[in-house]
């Protein structure tokens, strides 16, 4: 099924768009003025142009390679279950990153806003600098050989099946970024 301008309004409710789970496989186009855009659980290989007002994305379980140009607006980026190779740049606003399961080798700088990330099950070998409002990191499952100094905010923290040097774990972390801070001296 595709969605087009024809179509486009059985979707639509308020400022909200939710085509979740009906195997679409094309969307023409998304209109101004969607803050919610749900696409999830489809056979998507691509998204049209986003609008500004978009605050949530939620695409995850499609076969998308890439997305187009985030919104300065959006908060929330469910992009989890495709084949992302990259994202693009990551917009100001944005608090949550859920981007596992992918094919993933580098994350683009995280906005210092950001409180939660989940990029398990990726290629990474690295990570960005970490913003000091994290919450949530799970990065389990990569290729990382190092971590940089957490954030003291973590309250869950996963980088286990990780090619580090030790176990990172949240009752630990604080004595990594000591660690840190002495090779660094």
């Amino acid at each position: 099924m595709r969605i087009t301008k024809d179509n486009i309004n059985e979707f639509i409710d308020g400022s909200t768009m939710d085509c979740s789970h009906k195997g679409i496989t094309h969307i023409e186009y998304i209109p101004d003025g969607i803050t919610s855009l749900y696409c999830y659980s489809n056979n998507l290989t691509s998204l049209p142009k986003l609008p500004e007002s978009l605050t949530d994305l939620s695409c995850y379980n499609n076969q998308l390679t890439k997305l187009p140009k985030l919104p300065e607006s959006l908060i929330i980026l469910n992009c989890y279950n495709n084949e992302l190779t990259s994202l693009p740049k990551l917009p100001d606003s944005l608090l949550y990153l859920y981007c596992y399961n992918n094919e993933l080798t580098k994350l683009p700088n995280l906005p210092e806003s950001s409180t939660n990330l989940g990029c398990s099950n990726n290629k990474l070998t690295s990570l960005p600098k970490l913003p000091d409002s994290l919450i949530i990191l799970y990065c389990y499952n990569n290729k990382l050989t190092s971590l940089n100094k957490l954030p003291n905010s973590l309250e869950g923290l996963n980088c286990g099946s990780n090619n580090l040097p030790y176990e990172v774990t949240i009752n630990n972390f604080k004595e990594h970024n000591t660690l840190l801070k002495r090779k660094n001296i």
